[in-house]
């Protein structure tokens, strides 16, 4: 059997669908990435087809920890991808455990998800995924490349250890009602443009067995998220879509699942720019987050605070927090040794490898070709 990932995009997102095209062909070259095998439209949207390799490491890791040696494996192959990546111009913004795929038996793994690539960061841009998410992103400081490095230790831990290094959600349910999971507890609505669009991604799903372009037949789902499902798909033929579904804006851009900005939508924007968040929900996860960093890795540099863009929403005047929080300070290695098998000097290499990783401080993070030569990777 003939079996690929089928990622179809949500109708609105055609441009964003477009534009990830464009990245995975200028990137077919590149080492330790998935490979797209071709593109096209079926029903407004936009559909891409890539090799299948294994499942995402996010359902590798719902069984628990990986072997240390797998997970080190790992480790260099993502390195080494970013490393082409950054080579290009290119900044992933959002490694995650869900963005890369992963062989349990063999160990290999590749880079996937570019969507999200960049060539010229953005300050004050929010990117990637919050658990992963390096401080300056959530604080609006200046960006560089190294942002992936923070998000790239925060998966190696998870690796290690089978748990998120950061959990914002569980230390705000700890805090606050709204986030706790009593069912009497108060709870503050989502912004009405986010519910909306959430309504309008379930409705936009589709069922196993269904045929795509009477070529696919959809098994199972890989991955989901806001702007696209990925499927496990049968290929039926060898025939190319490329020309015959080929994608154009008449197919997407312009259809009329294209909604407008509504006048709701640009004041939530507003709200982005100013706070640093969707909403009040978002804004105290990201409250929470940066203390986790804070406890985990240290204080942050006044210099960086004062940078911030979004600084307002989280530190006082003089680069304190918000609100006095009583941190509590603990370490990398602390965490690991209390969560994975590592011991003695397997410990310490992994330990220092993370620390250098998870610096505060972007500038402060190792370059990508040290990092690929760290003695963590090549000792046993």
């Amino acid at each position: 059997m003939n079996e690929v990932a089928l990622k179809i995009q949500r109708r609105r997102y055609f441009s964003e669908a477009v534009r990830e095209i464009s990245i995975y062909r200028r990137l077919r070259a590149c080492p330790g990435t998935v490979k797209l095998q071709e593109a096209f439209m079926n029903d407004g949207h936009v559909c891409m087809v890539f090799e299948k390799h294994g499942n995402s490491l996010a359902v590798a890791l719902d069984r628990g920890a990986i072997e240390p040696a797998h997970a080190r494996r790992v480790a260099g192959q993502l390195l080494a991808a970013l490393d082409h990546m950054h080579r290009c111009g290119y900044t992933h913004t959002d490694i995650k455990p869900e963005n890369v795929l992963y062989r349990s038996r063999s160990g290999e793994a590749r880079l996937a998800d570019l969507g999200d690539a960049e060539k010229r960061l953005h300050q004050g841009t929010l990117y990637g995924t919050r658990e992963y998410t390096p401080p300056e992103v959530l604080l609006g400081t200046p960006l560089r490349a190294s942002l992936d490095i923070w998000s790239f230790g925060c998966t190696v831990f998870e690796m290690l250890t089978g748990d998120l290094l950061f959990d914002p959600r569980a230390a705000a349910a700890k805090k606050y009602q709204e986030f706790s999971t009593d069912g009497n507890a108060p709870q503050i609505p989502l912004a009405t443009s986010i519910t909306e669009d959430q309504a309008q991604e379930e409705a936009e799903q589709m069922v196993s067995g269904v045929i795509i372009a009477d070529k696919y037949r959809l098994k199972h789902p890989l991955g989901r998220g806001r702007f696209s499902t990925v499927w496990a798909a049968e290929k039926l033929s060898d025939i190319s879509l490329e020309n015959e579904r080929p994608i154009t804006s008449d197919n997407g851009a312009k259809d009329s699942h294209q909604l407008a900005r509504t006048e709701r939508e640009r004041k939530d924007q507003q709200w982005r720019r100013t706070k640093g968040a969707a909403d009040v929900l978002d804004l105290a996860l990201n409250y929470e987050q940066l203390l986790l960093m804070a406890e985990l890795c240290g204080p942050f540099p006044r210099e960086m605070v004062e940078l911030g863009r979004y600084r307002a929403s989280y530190f006082e005047q003089d680069g304190s927090f918000r609100f006095q929080p009583n941190l509590r300070q603990t370490s990398i290695r602390e965490r690991l040794r209390a969560t994975s098998k590592l011991r003695n000097g397997s410990l310490d290499r992994a330990s220092n490898f993370l620390s250098r990783c998870l610096k505060i401080d972007p500038t402060e993070r190792p370059m990508l070709a040290d990092a690929i030569a760290d003695a963590w990777l090549i000792n046993n």
